[in-house]
C-alpha cells in the first residue's frame, strides 16, 4: 500500500535497495541526524561480489572497514542528496509532503522509487513501488495540463522576466515517459525560454556530429503544437534494467548545493579516478570529459555544473555517460553567461592554449588535447551555418552565429 506523502515526515527509517536487493538502511534519530549503514545479511550474501557492485556509491564502499556514514540537520549523506530532484520538481515534492527543503529523508522517501541509477529508497519494511510514467504518448497529451498535474506551470512567470534569470536547467520541469524503445525523459519548454527544446535538440545533434556521445532524443509536440524534448534514459536498458550512475558531486562527496562551486578540474579528476577504480581508463575518461567541457564552451553552455558531468557502468566497467543537457544558454542570459564552473581559474575567455595546458595538468598529452580541439572546431563549421534550424528570430540567429564563430576561433591553434 502506498504511503500518503504527508505521512512520510513521521518515518524514522528507510530501506535502501541496489536494484532489487535490500542492501542498507537510513535511520533518523530525535536530533534529525541521519545514519546510513549496510545490512549484514546483504554483505554476507554478496561477500564474493566486486566491492563497487555490492556498494551503494563510490563514497559508501562496503569495505571491511566501513561502518556507517552520518549527516546532521535533517540532511542525508551527499550521495543520497544527489538523488533528489531540483528546481520545479523539488518544489513539487516539498509541497506534496508538506515539509521543508532541508528535510532530505522525507523528500527522498517521496521520490526514491525511481531515481537516477540503480539505487532506490522505500519506507522501511516495504519494497519500492513501481512508478507509472505520467504519459505514454506525448503527441496526444496537453503539456500545460500535464505540467499543472505535476505541480508546476509552463506558462510565462512574470517574476522571471524582471531581469534576474535563474539557471535554465533548474526552471525546466521533467517527467518520465514510457516508449516501446525504453524509458525516456520528457523535458518541458517554459515560455520564458523560447525555442529551448529546439535549442537543446540542435546542439545535441551538433555534439554528435562533433564526435561526442549523446543520448537518443527528439523534439515532440503536444495536441496544441507545444514543443518539448524527449530524451532516452541511458541509466536504463530497453528491458528496464537499472544501470549504476553517479554525477561529479556524488563521486566527490559534495552536496548538490556545491554544483556551481565545484571546480571543473576537480570534477574531471574525481570522475576519472572512479572510472579507473571501476575497471575503466582514467586517461580516456579525462579526455572525453574535457571534450564535453570544450564543446560546452564552444556553444555557450553556461550550465555545465557538477551534476551535468557523470559516469556510469552499463557493462563491467565505468566510463563517462553520454553528454547531456547541452544547449546554448546565451540567448536567455543576455549573451553574458560564463561557464558554470572554473577550469583552472577561468570560467570565461577559454582558449586553445588554456585547454591544452589544463589537459596536461590533468595528465593528458598536449598533442592528444590539441587533436581533440582540432577535430571539434573542424566538425563545428557546417553546424554553425545551420543554427537557423533552431527557429530563433533573425536577429537572435545572427547573434548566435557570430557567438559560435567567436568561440570557434578561440579554440583554434
Amino acid at each position: 500500500m502506498m504511503t500518503a506523502p504527508a505521512e512520510l515526515r513521521q518515518m524514522r527509517q528507510a530501506d535502501v535497495y541496489i536494484n532489487d536487493a535490500r542492501a542498507a538502511v537510513l535511520l533518523r534519530d530525535d536530533r534529525d541526524r541521519v545514519t546510513f549503514r549496510y545490512h549484514t545479511e546483504f554483505l554476507d550474501a554478496h561477500r564474493d561480489t566486486e566491492v563497487r557492485n555490492r556498494s551503494v556509491a563510490w563514497t559508501l564502499l562496503s569495505t571491511p572497514t566501513f561502518r556507517q556514514a552520518t549527516a546532521d540537520g535533517g540532511a542525508v549523506p551527499p550521495f543520497f542528496a544527489g538523488l533528489l530532484p531540483e528546481g520545479a520538481r523539488l518544489d513539487a515534492a516539498i509541497a506534496s509532503t508538506k515539509t521543508s527543503a532541508d528535510d532530505h529523508l522525507t523528500l527522498l522517501l517521496s521520490v526514491g522509487a525511481d531515481t537516477i541509477g540503480n539505487v532506490r529508497i522505500a519506507p522501511a519494511g516495504t519494497a519500492p513501488i513501481g512508478v507509472e510514467p505520467a504519459v505514454d504518448n506525448p503527441e496526444v497529451a496537453d503539456f500545460s495540463r500535464l505540467a499543472v498535474s505535476l505541480g508546476e506551470t509552463i506558462d510565462v512567470d512574470p517574476i522571471a522576466l524582471s531581469g534576474v534569470q535563474p539557471k535554465v536547467s533548474a526552471q525546466r520541469l521533467t517527467t518520465t515517459v514510457r516508449r516501446t524503445s525504453g524509458s525516456a525523459i520528457l523535458k518541458f519548454s517554459p515560455a520564458r525560454y523560447p525555442r529551448i527544446a529546439e535549442n537543446e535538440d540542435f546542439f545535441l545533434r551538433m555534439a554528435r556530429g562533433c564526435g561526442l556521445r549523446t543520448p537518443t532524443h527528439e523534439v515532440v509536440h503536444d495536441v496544441n503544437g507545444v514543443s518539448a524534448l524527449l530524451v532516452a534514459r541511458f541509466d536504463r536498458t530497453p528491458d528496464g534494467r537499472r544501470i549504476p550512475q553517479e554525477d561529479a558531486c556524488q563521486v566527490a562527496g559534495a552536496y548538490p548545493a556545491s554544483k556551481y562551486r565545484l571546480k571543473t578540474e576537480t570534477a574531471i579528476k574525481e570522475l576519472s579516478r572512479a572510472c579507473a577504480d571501476g575497471g575503466g581508463s582514467a586517461a580516456a575518461a579525462t579526455l572525453e570529459l574535457l571534450q564535453t567541457v570544450s564543446f560546452s564552451w564552444l556553444i555557450g553552455n553556461g550550465d555545465l555544473h557538477g551534476k551535468n558531468l557523470s559516469i556510469y557502468a552499463p557493462e563491467d566497467f565505468w566510463l563517462p555517460t553520454p553528454s547531456y543537457d547541452l544547449l546554448c544558454t546565451q540567448p536567455y542570459a543576455g549573451w553574458r553567461d560564463p561557464m558554470a564552473m572554473m577550469l583552472y581559474g577561468r570560467n570565461n575567455r577559454l582558449t586553445h592554449t588554456h585547454i591544452v595546458e589544463s589537459g596536461e595538468r590533468l595528465g593528458l598529452r598536449p598533442r592528444a588535447v590539441s587533436r581533440m580541439l582540432d577535430s571539434l572546431t573542424s566538425a563545428a563549421t557546417p553546424w554553425i551555418e545551420r543554427c537557423a534550424e533552431i527557429g530563433f528570430d533573425d536577429r537572435t540567429t545572427a547573434h548566435l552565429e557570430n557567438h559560435l564563430r567567436e568561440r570557434q576561433a578561440s579554440l583554434l591553434r
